[in-house]
């Protein structure tokens, strides 16, 4: 298992900038893998796309950081410790069938301002389960 999922930084000239990583990650040996109108993507042979680049929402540019982690206990703790920090919760732990089957994550707003997202490939066909009411009582006791 790996720790980066995938990176998504945004900015303001996503032409330019794909013209540019072409020739840097081709040095690597990897190609364009995804390319539309506000989003391209790069990966190695025969790995996912892990490096994105999306056309600037946000003032300032804002990154996106997946980390893979190993099960959906993980990314409900990870939840639980957003919570528990006062951290914005951009999207509850759930499934995201639109990014593939059995993704599973949570977004959260880390103390920068990045969007933080903590995955994994779901085990189990339950989406979620409501942490909040024991996640003060979990991490004050680990």
């Amino acid at each position: 298992m790996t720790l980066l999922d995938h990176a998504v930084l945004q900015v303001d000239d996503l032409e330019a900038v794909g013209d540019w990583y072409d020739q840097v990650v081709g040095l690597a040996g990897g190609t364009r893998t995804f390319d539309t109108a506000t989003l391209i993507g790069y990966a190695l042979p025969g790995q996912p796309t892990q490096l994105l680049f999306s056309l600037a929402t946000d003032p300032g540019g804002q990154t996106h950081l997946a980390l893979r982690v190993e099960d959906e206990a993980t990314v409900r703790r990870g939840h639980e410790f957003a919570t528990v920090v006062g951290a914005e919760i951009l999207h509850e732990p759930r499934l995201w069938p639109e990014y593939g089957p059995g993704y599973y994550a949570v977004f959260i707003r880390d103390p920068a301002g990045n969007n933080l997202e903590l995955n994994c490939q779901a085990s189990t066909a339950r989406p979620t389960l409501d942490v909040t009411q024991h996640a003060s009582k979990t991490l004050t006791t680990n």
